[in-house]
Protein backbone atom coordinates (compact mmCIF):
# COMPACT_ATOMS: atom_id res chain seq x y z
CA UNK A 1 0.00 0.00 0.00
CA UNK A 2 2.40 2.26 0.90
CA UNK A 3 4.13 2.00 -2.66
CA UNK A 4 0.70 2.41 -4.11
CA UNK A 5 0.65 5.79 -2.28
CA UNK A 6 4.07 6.65 -3.59
CA UNK A 7 2.96 6.12 -7.32
CA UNK A 8 -0.28 8.36 -6.33
CA UNK A 9 2.22 11.03 -4.49
CA UNK A 10 4.33 10.94 -8.21
CA UNK A 11 1.53 11.33 -10.48
CA UNK A 12 -0.22 13.74 -8.26
CA UNK A 13 -3.09 11.63 -7.70
CA UNK A 14 -3.46 11.70 -4.05
CA UNK A 15 -6.19 14.17 -4.28
CA UNK A 16 -8.30 12.27 -6.73
CA UNK A 17 -11.64 11.16 -5.02
CA UNK A 18 -10.82 7.35 -5.34
CA UNK A 19 -7.49 7.21 -3.33
CA UNK A 20 -8.78 9.01 -0.18
CA UNK A 21 -10.95 6.62 1.49
CA UNK A 22 -8.07 3.56 0.62
CA UNK A 23 -5.66 5.74 2.34
CA UNK A 24 -8.49 6.12 5.37
CA UNK A 25 -8.74 2.48 5.56
CA UNK A 26 -5.41 1.83 5.29
CA UNK A 27 -4.38 4.00 8.16
CA UNK A 28 -7.36 3.10 10.13
CA UNK A 29 -5.35 -0.77 9.44
CA UNK A 30 -2.03 0.27 10.56
CA UNK A 31 -3.83 1.50 13.64
CA UNK A 32 -5.24 -1.89 14.42
CA UNK A 33 -2.33 -3.42 13.65
CA UNK A 34 -0.19 -1.35 16.26
CA UNK A 35 1.13 1.11 14.12
CA UNK A 36 -0.83 4.27 14.65
CA UNK A 37 1.96 6.64 14.25
CA UNK A 38 1.88 5.12 10.51
CA UNK A 39 -1.58 5.92 9.39
CA UNK A 40 -1.13 9.41 11.04
CA UNK A 41 1.25 10.40 8.79
CA UNK A 42 -0.11 9.04 5.60
CA UNK A 43 -3.37 11.02 6.77
CA UNK A 44 -1.34 13.99 7.58
CA UNK A 45 0.37 14.01 4.27
CA UNK A 46 -3.14 13.53 2.35
CA UNK A 47 -4.68 16.24 4.24
CA UNK A 48 -1.95 18.47 3.04
CA UNK A 49 -2.60 17.52 -0.50
CA UNK A 50 -5.80 17.62 0.14
CA UNK A 51 -5.90 21.15 1.27
CA UNK A 52 -3.37 22.16 -1.75
CA UNK A 53 -5.46 20.52 -3.98
CA UNK A 54 -8.87 21.65 -3.39
CA UNK A 55 -9.63 23.10 0.05
CA UNK A 56 -9.87 22.89 3.68
CA UNK A 57 -13.37 23.29 3.51
CA UNK A 58 -14.36 20.04 1.53
CA UNK A 59 -15.80 16.41 2.24
CA UNK A 60 -12.36 14.91 1.42
CA UNK A 61 -11.07 17.34 4.13
CA UNK A 62 -12.96 16.16 6.97
CA UNK A 63 -13.08 12.99 6.50
CA UNK A 64 -9.51 12.64 6.35
CA UNK A 65 -9.75 14.80 9.81
CA UNK A 66 -12.94 12.69 10.95
CA UNK A 67 -10.39 9.42 10.01
CA UNK A 68 -7.66 11.38 12.23
CA UNK A 69 -10.18 12.03 15.06
CA UNK A 70 -11.09 8.41 15.20
CA UNK A 71 -7.30 7.22 15.43
CA UNK A 72 -6.33 9.64 17.83
CA UNK A 73 -9.47 8.36 19.90
CA UNK A 74 -8.33 4.82 19.63
CA UNK A 75 -4.85 5.90 20.90
CA UNK A 76 -6.60 7.73 23.50
CA UNK A 77 -5.27 10.78 22.85
CA UNK A 78 -8.21 12.97 23.29
CA UNK A 79 -7.32 15.78 23.04
CA UNK A 80 -5.97 15.34 19.31
CA UNK A 81 -8.83 13.28 18.62
CA UNK A 82 -11.56 16.76 19.71
CA UNK A 83 -9.26 19.08 17.69
CA UNK A 84 -9.84 16.68 14.55
CA UNK A 85 -13.33 16.40 15.33
CA UNK A 86 -14.56 19.86 15.69
CA UNK A 87 -11.99 20.72 12.66
CA UNK A 88 -14.42 17.90 10.43
CA UNK A 89 -17.94 19.22 12.29
CA UNK A 90 -16.65 22.43 11.02
CA UNK A 91 -17.32 21.71 7.48
CA UNK A 92 -19.74 19.20 7.82
CA UNK A 93 -22.08 22.07 9.26
CA UNK A 94 -21.06 24.58 6.98
CA UNK A 95 -21.41 21.92 3.92
CA UNK A 96 -25.05 20.57 5.58
CA UNK A 97 -26.11 24.12 6.61
CA UNK A 98 -29.41 23.16 4.88
CA UNK A 99 -29.19 19.30 5.88
CA UNK A 100 -29.39 19.60 9.33
CA UNK A 101 -30.60 15.43 9.38
CA UNK A 102 -26.77 14.92 7.74
CA UNK A 103 -25.10 16.78 10.73
CA UNK A 104 -27.42 14.80 13.58
CA UNK A 105 -26.52 11.78 11.76
CA UNK A 106 -22.84 12.42 11.91
CA UNK A 107 -23.01 13.57 15.07
CA UNK A 108 -24.99 10.14 15.96
CA UNK A 109 -22.52 8.32 14.27
CA UNK A 110 -19.01 9.78 16.28
CA UNK A 111 -21.14 9.40 19.28
CA UNK A 112 -20.98 5.76 18.90
CA UNK A 113 -17.42 5.52 18.26
CA UNK A 114 -17.02 6.19 22.33
CA UNK A 115 -18.40 2.97 23.55
CA UNK A 116 -16.69 1.17 21.09
CA UNK A 117 -13.49 3.13 21.51
CA UNK A 118 -13.27 2.37 24.98
CA UNK A 119 -14.33 -1.18 25.17
CA UNK A 120 -11.12 -1.55 22.49
CA UNK A 121 -8.56 0.28 24.70
CA UNK A 122 -9.97 -1.36 27.44
CA UNK A 123 -9.25 -4.65 25.98
CA UNK A 124 -5.81 -3.74 24.33
CA UNK A 125 -4.79 -2.49 28.26
CA UNK A 126 -6.16 -6.08 29.66
CA UNK A 127 -3.95 -7.50 27.34
CA UNK A 128 -0.97 -5.49 27.89
CA UNK A 129 -1.52 -6.25 32.13
CA UNK A 130 -2.16 -9.89 31.03
CA UNK A 131 0.88 -10.38 29.45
Amino acid sequence: MEKSISLLDQFNLLHINDSIPQIANYAMFLTEQQEPERGISELQKLSGIIKEYHSDECLDYAKVQETLATIYLMTANLSHAKTHFKKAFKIYEKIWADEPEMIEAKYLEIQELYPQIGFSIGKTLSGLLTK
